[in-house]
Protein backbone atom coordinates (compact mmCIF):
# COMPACT_ATOMS: atom_id res chain seq x y z
CA UNK A 1 0.00 0.00 0.00
CA UNK A 2 1.43 3.45 -1.31
CA UNK A 3 0.37 7.08 0.40
CA UNK A 4 0.99 10.11 -1.76
CA UNK A 5 0.38 13.57 -0.10
CA UNK A 6 1.23 16.22 -2.80
CA UNK A 7 4.79 15.69 -3.34
CA UNK A 8 5.43 12.93 -0.33
CA UNK A 9 5.09 9.24 -0.61
CA UNK A 10 5.61 6.55 1.71
CA UNK A 11 4.82 2.78 1.05
CA UNK A 12 5.52 0.99 4.66
CA UNK A 13 2.90 2.07 6.64
CA UNK A 14 2.46 0.31 10.26
CA UNK A 15 -1.61 0.87 10.13
CA UNK A 16 -4.76 1.19 8.28
CA UNK A 17 -5.25 4.24 7.70
CA UNK A 18 -8.97 4.51 6.52
CA UNK A 19 -10.75 6.10 9.71
CA UNK A 20 -13.97 9.03 10.17
CA UNK A 21 -14.31 11.84 12.24
CA UNK A 22 -17.78 13.59 13.75
CA UNK A 23 -21.11 12.54 14.97
CA UNK A 24 -21.94 9.47 13.61
CA UNK A 25 -25.64 9.24 14.55
CA UNK A 26 -26.31 12.79 13.10
CA UNK A 27 -24.45 11.89 9.97
CA UNK A 28 -22.07 14.67 10.90
CA UNK A 29 -19.03 12.39 9.91
CA UNK A 30 -15.75 13.21 7.09
CA UNK A 31 -13.53 10.81 5.97
CA UNK A 32 -9.92 10.88 7.91
CA UNK A 33 -6.72 8.78 6.93
CA UNK A 34 -4.56 8.37 10.11
CA UNK A 35 -1.03 7.76 8.01
CA UNK A 36 1.88 5.88 10.22
CA UNK A 37 4.73 4.84 9.26
CA UNK A 38 8.78 4.48 9.68
CA UNK A 39 10.51 7.28 7.56
CA UNK A 40 13.81 7.95 6.61
CA UNK A 41 15.02 11.13 7.76
CA UNK A 42 14.94 12.71 4.35
CA UNK A 43 11.25 11.39 3.55
CA UNK A 44 10.51 12.37 7.18
CA UNK A 45 12.14 16.24 6.04
CA UNK A 46 9.75 16.09 3.19
CA UNK A 47 6.86 15.58 4.87
CA UNK A 48 7.36 18.20 6.99
CA UNK A 49 8.03 20.68 4.04
CA UNK A 50 4.81 19.21 2.20
CA UNK A 51 2.91 20.21 5.51
CA UNK A 52 4.73 23.69 6.01
CA UNK A 53 4.01 24.94 1.84
CA UNK A 54 0.80 23.98 2.84
CA UNK A 55 0.19 25.21 6.41
CA UNK A 56 1.37 28.67 4.76
CA UNK A 57 -1.12 29.21 2.29
CA UNK A 58 -3.84 27.47 3.96
CA UNK A 59 -3.30 30.45 6.88
CA UNK A 60 -4.10 33.36 4.21
CA UNK A 61 -7.20 31.33 2.89
CA UNK A 62 -10.95 33.66 3.80
CA UNK A 63 -12.80 32.09 7.16
CA UNK A 64 -14.04 28.49 5.86
CA UNK A 65 -17.40 29.08 7.36
CA UNK A 66 -18.03 32.87 5.00
CA UNK A 67 -16.65 32.06 2.26
CA UNK A 68 -18.35 28.37 2.26
CA UNK A 69 -15.44 27.06 0.45
CA UNK A 70 -12.88 24.49 0.69
CA UNK A 71 -9.51 26.47 0.20
CA UNK A 72 -6.05 25.20 -0.07
CA UNK A 73 -6.20 21.70 -0.35
CA UNK A 74 -3.56 19.10 -1.16
CA UNK A 75 -4.14 15.93 -3.32
CA UNK A 76 -4.66 11.98 -1.40
CA UNK A 77 -3.93 9.19 -2.88
CA UNK A 78 -3.98 6.11 -0.89
CA UNK A 79 -3.60 2.54 -3.10
CA UNK A 80 -5.82 -0.39 -1.89
CA UNK A 81 -6.24 -0.91 1.85
CA UNK A 82 -8.25 -4.04 2.26
CA UNK A 83 -10.29 -2.78 -0.25
CA UNK A 84 -10.54 1.06 0.08
CA UNK A 85 -8.55 3.61 -2.16
CA UNK A 86 -8.60 7.04 -2.70
CA UNK A 87 -7.00 9.03 -5.64
CA UNK A 88 -6.45 12.72 -5.81
CA UNK A 89 -8.93 13.47 -3.15
CA UNK A 90 -8.35 17.34 -1.93
CA UNK A 91 -7.76 17.31 1.51
CA UNK A 92 -7.00 19.06 4.77
CA UNK A 93 -4.06 18.32 6.96
CA UNK A 94 -6.15 17.38 10.54
CA UNK A 95 -3.22 16.92 12.50
CA UNK A 96 0.25 18.30 11.58
CA UNK A 97 2.85 15.67 11.14
CA UNK A 98 4.36 13.98 14.76
CA UNK A 99 7.33 12.13 14.57
CA UNK A 100 9.91 9.75 17.27
CA UNK A 101 13.48 8.96 16.32
CA UNK A 102 13.70 5.35 16.08
CA UNK A 103 17.33 4.23 15.69
CA UNK A 104 18.01 5.65 12.04
CA UNK A 105 14.38 5.75 11.01
CA UNK A 106 11.81 8.34 12.55
CA UNK A 107 8.25 6.73 13.80
CA UNK A 108 6.20 9.40 12.28
CA UNK A 109 2.42 10.37 11.74
CA UNK A 110 -0.15 12.84 9.89
CA UNK A 111 -3.94 12.78 9.98
CA UNK A 112 -6.02 14.10 6.48
CA UNK A 113 -9.53 15.01 6.25
CA UNK A 114 -11.52 14.91 3.06
CA UNK A 115 -11.83 18.83 2.58
CA UNK A 116 -15.34 18.41 1.16
CA UNK A 117 -16.60 16.16 3.64
CA UNK A 118 -15.39 17.96 6.46
CA UNK A 119 -16.81 21.38 4.99
CA UNK A 120 -19.83 19.90 4.99
CA UNK A 121 -20.28 18.90 8.15
CA UNK A 122 -19.13 22.35 9.68
CA UNK A 123 -22.22 23.88 7.37
CA UNK A 124 -24.48 21.82 8.95
CA UNK A 125 -23.15 21.93 12.12
CA UNK A 126 -23.43 26.14 11.68
CA UNK A 127 -27.01 25.71 10.32
CA UNK A 128 -28.09 23.38 12.89
CA UNK A 129 -27.00 25.88 15.67
CA UNK A 130 -28.99 29.26 13.66
CA UNK A 131 -31.86 26.83 13.60
CA UNK A 132 -31.73 26.05 17.47
CA UNK A 133 -31.27 29.62 17.95
CA UNK A 134 -34.18 30.48 16.07
CA UNK A 135 -36.75 27.72 17.37
CA UNK A 136 -36.22 29.84 20.39
CA UNK A 137 -37.90 32.95 18.94
CA UNK A 138 -41.19 32.98 19.10
CA UNK A 139 -43.41 33.32 16.13
CA UNK A 140 -44.56 36.83 15.54
CA UNK A 141 -46.27 37.26 12.06
CA UNK A 142 -45.81 38.62 9.29
CA UNK A 143 -46.99 42.16 7.70
CA UNK A 144 -47.45 42.85 3.58
CA UNK A 145 -45.87 46.04 2.34
CA UNK A 146 -48.61 46.23 -0.52
CA UNK A 147 -47.50 47.87 -3.95
CA UNK A 148 -50.14 48.55 -6.21
CA UNK A 149 -47.58 47.13 -9.49
CA UNK A 150 -44.44 45.22 -8.68
CA UNK A 151 -43.65 42.57 -5.90
CA UNK A 152 -45.15 42.91 -2.66
CA UNK A 153 -41.87 42.52 0.20
CA UNK A 154 -43.15 40.45 3.18
CA UNK A 155 -41.05 41.09 6.27
CA UNK A 156 -41.36 37.93 9.02
CA UNK A 157 -41.61 40.01 12.07
CA UNK A 158 -38.59 39.12 14.44
CA UNK A 159 -40.23 41.62 17.50
CA UNK A 160 -43.78 42.64 18.00
CA UNK A 161 -44.22 45.60 16.12
CA UNK A 162 -47.93 47.59 17.25
CA UNK A 163 -47.54 50.96 19.54
CA UNK A 164 -49.07 53.76 19.69
CA UNK A 165 -47.40 57.68 19.77
CA UNK A 166 -49.00 61.37 19.64
CA UNK A 167 -51.22 60.36 22.72
CA UNK A 168 -52.49 63.15 25.22
CA UNK A 169 -50.21 64.55 27.72
CA UNK A 170 -50.66 64.84 31.55
CA UNK A 171 -49.48 67.49 33.44
CA UNK A 172 -49.96 68.96 37.29
CA UNK A 173 -51.74 72.33 38.00
CA UNK A 174 -50.67 74.43 40.77
CA UNK A 175 -52.39 72.97 43.20
CA UNK A 176 -50.94 69.49 42.41
CA UNK A 177 -53.96 67.74 40.64
CA UNK A 178 -53.42 66.18 37.39
CA UNK A 179 -54.97 67.54 33.89
CA UNK A 180 -54.67 66.20 30.74
CA UNK A 181 -53.47 68.33 27.52
CA UNK A 182 -54.20 67.31 23.92
CA UNK A 183 -56.86 65.06 22.37
CA UNK A 184 -57.97 61.52 24.01
CA UNK A 185 -56.50 59.58 20.79
CA UNK A 186 -53.17 58.30 19.98
CA UNK A 187 -51.94 57.10 16.38
CA UNK A 188 -51.52 53.47 15.63
CA UNK A 189 -47.94 52.71 15.23
CA UNK A 190 -46.32 49.75 13.17
CA UNK A 191 -42.48 49.67 13.88
CA UNK A 192 -41.82 46.99 11.35
CA UNK A 193 -38.41 44.97 11.75
CA UNK A 194 -37.92 41.50 10.52
CA UNK A 195 -36.33 39.76 7.54
CA UNK A 196 -37.63 39.58 4.22
CA UNK A 197 -39.01 36.07 2.80
CA UNK A 198 -40.04 37.83 -0.40
CA UNK A 199 -39.35 40.33 -2.48
CA UNK A 200 -35.97 42.34 -2.16
CA UNK A 201 -34.72 45.60 0.00
CA UNK A 202 -35.22 47.12 -3.48
CA UNK A 203 -38.80 46.45 -3.47
CA UNK A 204 -39.30 48.01 0.07
CA UNK A 205 -37.61 51.07 -0.95
CA UNK A 206 -40.09 51.04 -3.99
CA UNK A 207 -42.81 50.56 -2.09
CA UNK A 208 -41.49 53.76 0.59
CA UNK A 209 -40.66 55.67 -2.60
CA UNK A 210 -44.38 55.17 -4.23
CA UNK A 211 -46.50 55.35 -0.68
CA UNK A 212 -44.67 58.86 0.12
CA UNK A 213 -45.90 59.92 -3.35
CA UNK A 214 -49.52 59.76 -2.89
CA UNK A 215 -52.09 61.79 -0.68
CA UNK A 216 -52.82 59.04 1.99
CA UNK A 217 -56.56 57.84 2.68
CA UNK A 218 -58.30 57.37 5.87
CA UNK A 219 -57.02 54.05 8.36
CA UNK A 220 -53.97 53.84 5.50
CA UNK A 221 -50.37 53.11 6.88
CA UNK A 222 -47.79 55.42 5.92
CA UNK A 223 -44.55 55.49 6.60
CA UNK A 224 -42.91 57.89 8.58
CA UNK A 225 -39.39 56.93 8.75
CA UNK A 226 -37.48 55.74 5.52
CA UNK A 227 -36.64 51.89 5.56
CA UNK A 228 -32.60 50.55 6.51
CA UNK A 229 -31.86 47.30 5.79
CA UNK A 230 -28.75 44.95 7.07
CA UNK A 231 -27.86 41.82 5.65
CA UNK A 232 -26.33 37.94 6.85
CA UNK A 233 -25.26 35.35 5.35
CA UNK A 234 -27.39 32.30 6.52
CA UNK A 235 -26.96 28.64 5.01
CA UNK A 236 -29.90 26.67 4.72
CA UNK A 237 -29.99 22.88 3.66
CA UNK A 238 -26.37 23.20 2.92
CA UNK A 239 -26.60 26.27 0.20
CA UNK A 240 -25.65 30.22 1.21
CA UNK A 241 -28.00 32.61 0.47
CA UNK A 242 -28.35 36.46 1.88
CA UNK A 243 -30.54 37.43 3.80
CA UNK A 244 -31.97 41.72 4.52
CA UNK A 245 -33.37 42.73 7.99
CA UNK A 246 -35.35 45.67 7.48
CA UNK A 247 -36.31 48.18 9.60
CA UNK A 248 -39.04 51.10 9.03
CA UNK A 249 -41.55 52.81 10.81
CA UNK A 250 -45.69 53.98 9.70
CA UNK A 251 -48.56 55.12 11.14
CA UNK A 252 -52.34 54.73 10.14
CA UNK A 253 -53.76 57.92 8.94
CA UNK A 254 -56.89 58.83 11.10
Amino acid sequence: MTVTIGAFTCNVLTAQPFGYEGDARAGLTARTFQISGLLTPAEWANLVSVYNTWRDTRITDADTLSSGAVGTTISVTITSANGVSVSGLACWFADPPQGDQTGTYVAASVAMVDAAQALAVLLREQEKSRQASEALVPSLGTVTLTRGSGTSPVVTLTKPMDTRQDGPNVALTATGVSYITGPLVAHKVRQIEGYLTTGTYADVLSWYDETIAAVPSSTSWFPISPPSASAEVIISGGAKSTRYSVTLTALQII
